[in-house]
């Protein structure tokens, strides 16, 4: 194995101090793969969309204690899953979704495995208070270079977070939809769980293969406003959009 995998006590990661006692009925949101944080303007623009969001979801954020100001600076909570620790720095790396409001409750998935490096996939689910109740957010960064019985076990891995939960809920991240089957499976999990998946304009999404990869996916909310644009800080453009309980 190329890369450690941290201990189960050392999965889930809190960072930062909720500015909100709950999300309003309308509220803005960001969705981001990081790119492990590597290009050289990544803080600044990540800070920007922190700014304007209240609520972020990234895929390959690297948390370093050098970028722990990142996670304090603009009134977010941080929940974060680790995926692994890198493999020249030991750095953890991982998904994490941060809120204005505090988070309820966290849970988790890693029942998939990169192949050659075994570093697991994960998918991470959060509960949130909002003025209308409970918001299920689940953020994921799908298994990629496998075939399509893998990348359908974690689709229903990310369904199993859903399941008996029937109030507004929230699916994001990067899918590695890069091909028909994979883009079918998505879609049907998704029908499955009465998810609508939101639509952009300007819709400049990272594509391999021609296929797009980040998606977003709502069930109860309505979309006011969705947006993909481009952004040198990553090889993925972040993904924005405000929406609004039903």
């Amino acid at each position: 194995m190329f890369y450690k995998k941290p201990g189960k006590d050392h999965i889930l990661v809190s960072k930062g101090r909720a500015q909100m006692p709950c999300l309003p009925k309308r509220f803005s949101v960001c969705v981001w793969n990081l790119h492990k944080c590597t290009a050289r303007r990544w803080k600044e623009e990540f800070a920007q969309y922190c700014r304007q969001s209240d609520l972020f979801l990234t895929q390959e954020m690297m948390f370093l204690p050098e970028k722990e100001s990142c996670f304090s600076s603009e009134g977010l909570e941080w929940t974060g899953a680790i995926s692994f620790l890198s493999f020249l720095r030991r750095a953890p790396v991982g998904i994490a979704t941060g809120c204005r409001a505090p988070v309820i409750r966290a849970d988790f998935r890693a029942n998939v495995f990169e192949p050659f490096v075994q570093t697991p996939k994960m998918t991470l689910s959060t509960l949130y208070p909002t003025v209308q109740g409970p918001l299920l957010v689940v953020n994921l960064h799908a298994i990629n270079f496998t075939g399509l019985k893998s990348f359908s076990r974690h689709m229903a891995a990310a369904a199993e977070l859903l399941n008996g939960f029937n109030g507004p809920a929230l699916v994001a991240g990067d899918f590695n939809v890069w091909s028909q089957k994979r883009l079918n499976a998505m879609r049907q999990t998704a029908q499955a769980l009465h998810l609508q998946e939101i639509q952009f304009l300007p819709d400049e999404r990272a594509r391999f293969f021609g296929k797009k990869l980040d998606f977003l996916f709502t069930r109860g909310l309505n979309v006011l406003q969705a947006r993909a644009q481009i952004s040198h800080a990553s090889d993925h453009n972040p993904l924005t959009a405000v929406l609004e309980l039903q």
